[in-house]
């Protein structure tokens, strides 16, 4: 293969559609302006990840991003790449594709050579053109093909139409992660908080595989539907299996029954959870819970909005625009008095990202989102402007040798980008470091 045999492909997100090649420099891919693929959502890192070559193979390098790099979605660190793997960063999605199979430009669709490195090449029967460009004879497998998918998709989707018990439980077969003392845990828990004129439904499903998925539909107000899924590592399960084993919960009754506060009105938590052969199911029906119940409710909600970062969902859409519109409030101050405190760009920075936390779940958006957005984007190539004039004047003092002033500007950077994992204030720390040594120094 040539050098640039894989390119980009954006399925979805702010730029989608948009195609990019991969040359042998390779490409870095994130919010800020100077990355080969710049993308305007809050959700990315100023560098998210990297994409680069390496003896002819595809990788994709996270560059220790707040949100992750997901291949497939499984969080990586680093990961090889091959054609068709789909990479989620933020709102965006990005597939891999062969550079040569992008059409109108110019080149003719991948051929054989430019198969996976095995050489192996199955036709399948689609009519794919050959090396002359002549379009090949139809295998007759293309029906056979078409008609057995045809026949497993009916029948899936029946199987999981005439059975819902079973679409929370595909998880299950898959398996399970290896836990102290063999004990595998299954969790199934489901809220629901229904009136004439309001439903609220969470349901939490925790499979042996150690895969654990959210779903929430809010449909008071504004319609609000959340899927998130994680895989969860074996050493929190562990925990989560300790804490349940000791919440009481084995020992509760199987159904605790009591009146609706008012006409028409359901508030119901069912919750089954299985560790090894134990298996209970216990479920509240509007009144108060009972102690071992609440603890570990309480414990499996927390524990999934830590991992799955929903923590905005237990409030209203009403109460987030609120909060939200607070948060646009704050940030526009700050940046109002930016010249007033070295670190204010950086707190309204802070707050706009917080604005968009509260409106995450929101939909639709309302009418200030756009706001938040361009406010976001001017605060923060505000701040880049001046750090890197300070970080001039920094370096500049550094070259003099004038120590002194040298230490006042890089103090001057860490209070301009005060977050301690910022690659700018780890760079403005370590010269701080050596500046302050030198003059202890010249001190003696």
């Amino acid at each position: 293969m040539s050098i640039n045999t894989y390119a980009l492909v954006i399925d979805d997100g702010p730029l989608a559609g948009t195609r990019y090649t991969v040359s042998q420099t390779g490409l870095t891919l994130g919010r800020s302006r100077q990355c080969d693929i710049a993308i305007k959502d809050m959700l990315l890192s100023r560098s998210h990840c990297r994409f680069e070559l390496r003896d002819g193979t595809l990788w994709v390098v996270d560059l220790a991003s707040a949100n992750q790099t997901l291949v497939n979605k499984e969080a990586i660190d680093e990961r090889m790449l091959n054609p068709g793997d789909l990479i989620e960063v933020g709102q965006t999605v990005l597939r891999v594709d062969y550079a040569d199979a992008a059409a109108g430009d110019g080149q003719s669709p991948a051929t054989p050579s430019a198969a996976p490195a095995d050489g192996v090449v199955i036709d399948l029967g689609f009519g794919k053109a050959d090396a002359s460009g002549h379009a090949e004879k139809k295998s007759f497998l293309r029906p056979v093909i078409w008609t057995l998918g045809a026949v497993l998709v009916l029948i899936i989707g029946a199987t999981f139409i005439m059975d819902p018990a079973r679409r929370s439980k595909t998880t299950d077969a898959a398996t399970p992660v290896s836990l102290e003392q063999d004990k595998t845990l299954l969790v199934q828990y489901e809220k629901v908080e229904a009136s004439t004129d309001n439903l609220f439904r969470y349901e939490l499903a925790l499979s042996p595989a150690g895969m654990l998925a959210v779903k929430i539909d809010d449909l008071s107000g504004k319609n609000r539907h959340v899927r998130k899924e994680k895989q969860v590592e074996p050493a929190l399960l562990n925990e989560l299996v300790r804490d349940i084993e000791n919440s009481g919960f084995f020992s509760l009754d199987k159904s605790y029954s009591g009146f609706a506060p008012s006409p028409n009105q359901l508030n119901e938590w069912t919750l089954t959870v299985a560790i090894g052969p134990r298996v209970h199911t216990c479920r509240v029906t509007n009144r108060l819970e009972p102690e071992g119940f609440r603890t570990l409710r309480e414990r499996l909600e927390t524990f999934s909005k830590n991992e799955l970062g929903i923590w905005a969902i237990q409030f209203s859409a009403d109460k987030l625009t609120e909060l939200a519109r607070d948060a646009l409030s704050v940030a526009r101050k700050k940046f109002d008095e930016r010249d007033v405190k070295f670190g204010n760009l950086h707190e309204s920075i802070r707050s706009y990202q917080e604005a968009v936390f509260y409106l995450d779940t929101v939909n639709p958006k309302p009418d200030f989102y756009t706001t938040i957005i361009e406010g976001f984007e001017t605060a923060e190539a505000e701040l880049d402007k001046r750090y890197e004039e300070q970080r001039f004047q920094a370096n500049r003092a550094i070259n003099l040798q004038d120590w002194p002033t040298a230490a006042r500007e890089l103090k001057i950077l860490r209070e301009m980008i005060p977050d301690t994992a910022d690659s700018r204030n780890k760079e403005a720390t370590q010269k701080l470091i050596d500046v302050e040594g030198r003059l202890r120094k010249i001190r003696r």
